[in-house]
This record gives C-alpha cells, structure tokens and sequence, in this order.
C-alpha cells in the first residue's frame, strides 16, 4: 500500500460505526460489535449495551481495572476462568464469549489461499500517549535474513504505527507496509483476513491476538525479532514503567513453543497448541447464539431501567 492508502484506511473519516453511538468503546472496537450483534441475532440499529475485552483473549485471568469499573451491566470475555473471576469479583453478570472474530472467519468459509506465499509480519503496535522503544531498522534487518521460503516479507501494522508516521521506517528499510485500518471501522477484521489469508507464514515479536488468530486458522505462525518496551505514562491498569510481559503460564507455553528456531524451522501445530489456543479464544465454553440473544436484549433492557443511559449520558457531556 502507498502513503495515502495507508493514511486513508486509519483515518476516522474512515470508519463504519453504525446509526447509534458506542456505549461501550471495548465491545465495539476490531468489529467486535458488528460481529456479536451478528452472533446474537441482534439488529445493527441497536445500542450494544454490554462491555468485553479489549481485542482478543487477554493474558489475565482476572478482570482489569477498567472492566471491573464499567457500569455496562454485562460482560463478556473470550476467557472461562475470567468470566468466573469477574463475577465472584464484582458480583456482576458475565458471560464466555466466542471470538466475534473467529465467528467471522467462520461464517464467511474463509481458509488460507491455496497460492499463499511469503510472510505477514505484525510487530507489536505503539500506544497513544506512551512511550515505545523499538528498532524498527534492526527489525527489518532481521526479516531481511530470514530464508528464501519465507520471502517476500509484508509488515502489517496498526493504525497507531501508521497514525504515527512509524511506517515510513519500514518503507524507508524496503519493506512493503500493509494495515487493515482503523479498529473503529465495522470493516477491520474484514481487511484483517483478507490479509492474512493471503500469508504462508505469519509472524510477530511476541504472542498477541495474531498468534491465536493464525493457529485457529491452521497458518504456520512463529515469533521472530527483538521485543518492544511500552513505557506507561498514564493508564491506572498497568504501574508505571516498562510494561512487563503477562505472568501466564499459556503466555509463557506459547512463546517457549512458537520462537522459530536457530535453523529457522517453524513448530508444528500439535494438540496441545491447538487447545490453549482455541480455549482462550471461547471456542469450547462460549454462550451459543441463541443464548447471546438473550443476554444482548436482557443487557439493553437492563441499561434503561437501571438508568444507566442516565450516566452514560452524564459522561458524554462531561466530554
């Protein structure tokens, strides 16, 4: 993609958001909410009155600080243990969700092109307002040198890095920059598979919701490349500082298993793999459809009598 591809896509001018305002920013970004409403059975014209993790599967079996003080009344997360965290924590309605963006893949027959080639890189993304630590050369140094099987190399980055200006760094050093653009857009994980079912191989510098995504669709993934530091500034989730790596065994299974090796062969997929992977993403304990039909109605309905579109409304004027 050219500079003004790029700019285009992550541009807010750009984004399908529906009819209605958000209530709830985390179940609505990456498609989120376009695919939970299709999940549910739930029309596109009405507000999604429920809160959910941010992206996929996060490695916290315990609810983070803003989903704990969310006056959404439901929420939903990819993880069992979570869900059954939350509730004994916040004496609140939450559910397992099945990934919105797995149901998509799904839904849509959607498989690893026959002629796939080369790789799709997806480095760790900056944040807004904190400082990242990166070098984007010796990045592209190292997918410079990795074999002729795993050639031609793509980056895709998030609309942060190209917000940012970071994708220039990369053009700069040869390589070829793709992104499925803004997370605000109805069309993301649209763009999203579109793009990686056109990979052999996809890559990252360390376990992210890619990883979970490739090995659900059976594409070879493999960790390559230095790690990032994110240095927090401000967010109240996470201390101040580098941001260390999760404490999670299926972190720490997954990283030790996906590195690619020094004879650059990439692991196969075995079962164990394939469990950790499919059960953080609520492939085995998630809500049916039918069910997820009546949680998002009982949610909306819960939402006016409870008078929560009372401070929803509050905090909009506040803005």
């Amino acid at each position: 993609m050219n500079e003004r591809e790029l700019k285009i896509l992550c541009s807010n001018k750009n984004s399908e958001k529906g009819i209605l305002p958000w209530l709830y920013w985390s179940s609505e970004l990456y498609s989120f909410g376009k695919y939970i409403r299709k999940y549910g059975y739930y029309p596109s014209f009405l507000p999604l009155a429920v809160y959910s993790d941010h992206s996929g599967p996060s490695f916290s079996d315990v609810p983070y600080l803003h989903e704990k003080e969310t006056r959404a009344p439901v929420f939903l997360a990819h993880r069992k243990i979570k869900v059954e965290n939350y509730i004994n924590i916040t004496k609140k309605r939450a559910y397992t969700l099945y990934s919105p963006s797995v149901f998509y893949r799904q839904l849509n027959s959607i498989e690893q092109e026959e002629k796939a080639q080369g790789t799709i890189c997806f480095p760790v993304h900056s944040l807004p307002n904190s400082g990242f630590e990166f070098n984007v050369n010796k990045y592209c140094e190292d997918l410079k040198t990795l074999p002729k099987e795993f050639q031609p190399v793509i980056v895709c980055l998030h609309m942060h890095d190209i917000n940012n200006d970071t994708f220039k760094q990369y053009k700069e050093n040869g390589i070829d920059v793709v992104t499925a653009g803004n997370t605000s857009d109805g069309r993301f994980v649209e763009r999203l598979y579109d793009i990686i079912k056109q990979a052999k191989f996809i890559s990252s510098n360390n376990v992210s919701t890619i990883t979970f995504l490739s090995v659900e669709m059976r594409i070879p993934f493999f960790i390559y490349g230095d790690k990032e530091n994110t240095i927090n500034v401000s967010d109240k989730n996470f201390s101040k500082g580098i941001i260390k790596e999760p404490n999670h065994k299926q972190f720490d299974y997954l990283k030790s298993r996906l590195v690619i090796s020094k004879d650059y062969k990439v692991a196969n997929y075995d079962k164990k793999i394939i469990f950790e992977v499919e059960s953080a993403l609520g492939l085995y304990d998630g809500i049916s459809r039918q069910k997820m039909f009546f949680v998002l109605y009982a949610a909306l309905f819960l939402w006016v009598v409870k008078l929560e579109w009372v401070f929803w409304l509050r905090s909009k004027i506040k803005k």
